[in-house]
Formats: structure tokens, sequence, C-alpha cells
């Protein structure tokens, strides 16, 4: 038997499995962790609550600009948005609200290959640039005031190329966000939240109303979806568009190795919507790919972020060491090229001056540079973030903390010995390590993981002081696979009837992420996810 026929063989049994688990009457993809969900057990048994062309479940931008498409371009089609928290949710609202876009989409689809690294279909890439072409134009054309409009030739700086100015089309990253300035909303979250509430004739938006199942036919169709205990019937399809599991410890470690996670955004991603699309038989793929990890600092009880927003600057202020007292990577996490707080000389120096990938260092989005490839590196569940009272007012805003000691943000001590003490890591190693760091920092080379020079800050002046760190996320970018279409993918690569998806569940970014690029994704197949499914595709 050849290759081929292996590979048709298994595409036959996977089908074969698959259509045996639903036929015979209805079946509940649900999301709760027992095997079956309650209620009816035949599907002509259900009494629905309600009746829509299109149903989208999670109000983040990505179901949101899903059920604007519908009201915008379905001619009078109707759609129920369902979002579990009690209003729009999601993770745009954490963020800038830089859209990336394509303005020069040949070289952009061949910066994005080059980032997701295969692990995405060309197609989707594709899908993915040609949408981005028009997402400008669609935000206008739903209303948007164009003098609102900071429209960037660039990533998000004027100027400046994309997160890894190495790879091929890097310079063709280009954004924009929605800014305020002439009086419209100052967000793309905003904006839509707006225009959707002003379409309640033909969307019907319900908070604290959970996705709690799938509802799928004989024929493995979805069919419509169990919510807040109730039943509504799709018409032309579902889109999932619940985000990720950045809220999930179970989630979080099972597929990235991961404990004691503390999310940055996403208040409401706790994988409830991977778990309905897996149970009706959905892939999955990119589960260990995200905006993580990085080490923030924390307060001693673990309980508040140093700063509630992104904070990528204070680390390179000092060294941080695991509870071994050793340093174990390139510890500076804001050694991005676009997001470290220095001078634009010091942030080109970032990328080696050969422009070598491999050989370049920080920590860009997604991925920190690990033995020549980028990488989302696992972290441990504790470390520590020391510096000296030379560098307290960098390391803690004093507008922050005045005194981050007895605020509860950092213990101290007049040695390191017994700083090593306080903090349950050995004095011997922690002594070293930081003897080692300041001959590194007097001869201006970090030879063990070559930190820039600009970073190099030695730990010399008493008192010393210690902050916790902990495994930081900002999303997960997996989830069930996702087709050119926005349609939910099974095994055998085939489209689940009905089932289609959009935003950071099931992300096309495999690989590394460049910043702009998760907004953009969920504009683009919220759009591709709503006329797939209005065209029942």
């Amino acid at each position: 038997m050849g290759v081929m026929d292996v590979h048709q063989s298994r595409r036959g049994f996977v089908k074969a499995a698959m259509a045996a688990s639903i036929v015979g009457g209805y079946h509940l993809a649900t999301v709760a962790r027992a095997s079956e969900a309650e209620g009816p057990t035949n599907l002509d048994d259900i009494e629905w609550t309600g009746e829509y062309d299109v149903i989208v479940a999670g109000a983040g931008l990505a179901g949101l600009t899903a059920a604007a498409t519908v009201a915008y371009e379905g001619d009078g089609a109707t759609c129920l948005l369902v979002e579990k928290g009690e209003g729009m949710n999601g993770n745009t609202p954490y963020s800038f609200g830089f859209q990336m876009t394509a303005k020069h989409p040949e070289g952009l689809i061949n910066y994005i290959k080059a980032l997701v690294k295969g692990a995405t279909p060309d197609d989707v890439v594709e899908a993915f640039v040609e949408g981005m072409k028009e997402s400008l134009d669609w935000t206008i054309a739903l209303g948007a005031n164009e003098g609102d409009i900071q429209d960037v030739d660039g990533f998000a700086v004027p100027g400046k190329v994309g997160e890894y100015p190495e790879l091929p089309g890097s310079d063709s990253v280009s954004c924009f966000r929605l800014s305020g300035d002439a009086g419209g909303p100052k967000h793309v979250f905003l904006f839509m939240q707006e225009y959707v509430t002003a379409h309640s004739d033909v969307i019907d938006y319900r908070t604290s109303c959970p996705m709690e199942a799938l509802v799928q036919d004989a024929t493995g169709r979805v069919v419509g979806i169990k919510a807040n205990g109730e039943y509504f019937k799709a018409k032309s399809g579902v889109i999932v568009c619940t985000g990720g599991f950045e809220r999930d410890p179970e989630m979080l470690y099972n597929f990235t190795g991961v404990s004691e996670v503390n999310a940055k955004a996403g208040m409401g991603n706790t994988g409830d919507g991977i778990r309905a699309c897996m149970k009706a038989g959905a892939d999955l793929w990119h589960m260990s790919i995200g905006a993580m990890y990085w080490l923030e600092c924390r307060n001693l009880e673990n309980t508040s972020f140093v700063k509630p927003n992104w904070n990528f600057s204070n680390k390179r202020w000092g060294i941080t060491v695991g509870m071994n007292g050793r340093r174990f990577y390139m510890d500076d996490d804001g050694a991005s090229v676009t997001n470290a707080k220095l001078s634009d000389d010091e942030v080109v120096s970032f990328a080696n001056a050969d422009g070598d990938l491999t050989r370049s260092v920080g920590y860009r989005h997604a991925a920190t540079q690990f033995g020549g490839e980028w990488v989302t590196l696992p972290m441990p569940s504790k470390a520590w973030f020391i510096f000296d009272a030379d560098n307290l007012a960098n390391a803690i805003d004093p507008e922050i903390s005045a005194d981050p000691v007895a605020d509860g943000w950092a213990l101290s001590a007049d040695t390191i010995e017994e700083l090593a003490e306080k903090i349950g890591v050995p004095a011997d190693e922690l002594t070293h390590t930081v003897d080692v760091w300041n001959g590194f920092c007097d001869g201006g080379e970090d030879v063990a993981f070559y930190r820039p020079a600009a970073t190099l800050t030695k730990v010399a002046t008493a008192p010393y002081y210690a902050m916790l760190c902990k495994p930081t996320i900002l999303n997960t970018d997996g989830g069930p696979v996702r087709d050119a279409k926005a349609r939910v993918l099974d095994p055998a690569g085939d489209p689940i009837p009905g089932l289609y998806s959009a935003g950071e569940m099931g992300s096309v970014w495999g690989g590394m992420y460049n910043g702009t690029g998760n907004l953009a994704e969920c504009s683009v197949f919220g759009r591709i996810a709503a006329r797939s499914a209005m065209a029942s595709e």
C-alpha cells in the first residue's frame, strides 16, 4: 500500500468513525466536562426558543464583526449573538486597537508565511491577507468617521517595520486604528459595539447567556446551540468566536506545560468553544501557540501586576533568577525590536547587525530566540527579579509605590545572602549569579544569554531587592482547525457542516506572531465566517 493509499484509508476510517458516532438522531456537543449534556436526546424533542439565520457565540471583536456582517450584508438576515459575560467581551478591549492591513499584499503574504512556519496552509494565509485589504474601507462603510482613523504604514509606530525585520516582507506591514480624534469612538471595539446595538432589529444580542453545547442533526450538521439552558436554531450556520483558553489552568497545563499562569486579559476565555467544537468532531491546531510566556512582576501575594497594562520595560534594570538562584534565559523580556523602552539606536541593535534572525535576541510578542529559533518558551511557575538600590525607581515607578517593601511589592536585604534567604533560593548560587552578572556588565557583554549591551545593569548597591515573577499570557491562539472559508474542519480535513469559527479560537497564527495581527484576524474571519454561513458554504 502506497503513501496515498494509507492517507486515504485514514480519512475513510475517521469519517466512518465520526458517522457512526452521530447516526441515529440527535447529537449534543457539550462544553461541560460531563460526558453527555443534560436535556433531550432526540432532535424532534427539542423546544426551540428561537430560530435565526446565523448564530454567533462570543461577543469579542470576532463575534461583533460576524454579527455586524450579517446585519450589513445579509439583506434582512437575522442573527443571534450570545455572550456568557455581562457585556461584550474578549481580549480586544485590552488592546491598543490597531488592526493589521494589507497595503502591500504580496510582501505581506510572504512575511506571514515566514512567520507561521508552514503551520497554516497557504490558501488560509492568502484569504487572511485578501480580507485585510478591505478592513479599513469596510469599517468606514459601517459608518466610521474618516477623521477618527489613524492609518499607519508600519507597525503601530510610523516608519517601524514588522516585529521581525529580518524576515522577507517585514516592510509590508501596515495597520490602522480608530483614534477618536474627530469625536467618534476611540477604539474599534467601542465602534463595533455601537454598530451591533444600533441594529437590534436583526441582531438579537443576549448577555449572561453562555453557549453550553452545539446541536447536530443525524448527518452531523450543526443546526443550533444550547445557551443558558435554552435551545436556539440556526438556519444557515453557527459561528463560534469564544476566544481561547488563557483563563483555564487545566488546558494551559495540558497543552503548554506551564502552571500558575496569570492572564492579562480574556476574562471569560476558558476554552468553552474549543470543547464544544471538539465534541462536534473538530480537529485542533496551534494549541501551544499564543502571546506567551514571559515572567512579569507581581506583588508578593500574587494578586496584582505591578502595572495593569503591558509592562515589558522594568526587567532591564536587573536580572531574573529561578528557584535555584540562577539565570536561565535572556531575562530582559522587553528586549523586542518594537516594544523596548529605549532609544531608536538601541532598539535597532536588538536585531543582529547582519540581519541573522538566529542570533538576534529578545521577546517578540509571542516568541523568544532559543537555540537559534524563535519559539514560545515554557516558564517556571515562580522566579525572582533581582535589582539594587540604584535602580529602585526604574524597576518600580514611584507613582505606583513610594515604598515597595511596605506596600508588598518587594523584599529587601542589605546583602545578597540575606536576600537569598528571604526568597528561598540557595545563597551561594545567587551570590555567584550576581557576581558573574556584574562581571558581564563591566565587560560590556552578556556571554551567557546575549542580552543587548544597553540593558546590562549591575546589581551592586545595597540594599538589594527582589520582586516575585510569574508566567504571564496575553492570549492563546489554539483551537479548531479553520479553512480559508472559516469552516471548522474534522481530523480528516473535511468541513463540519454548519460550523464556522473566527478570532483567536483556532487562530491562523502558528509559529511566530506580529502585533496587530489578532485584531485583524478577528475582523477578517468574522466577515468570512458570516459570509460563508449565509452562503451555506
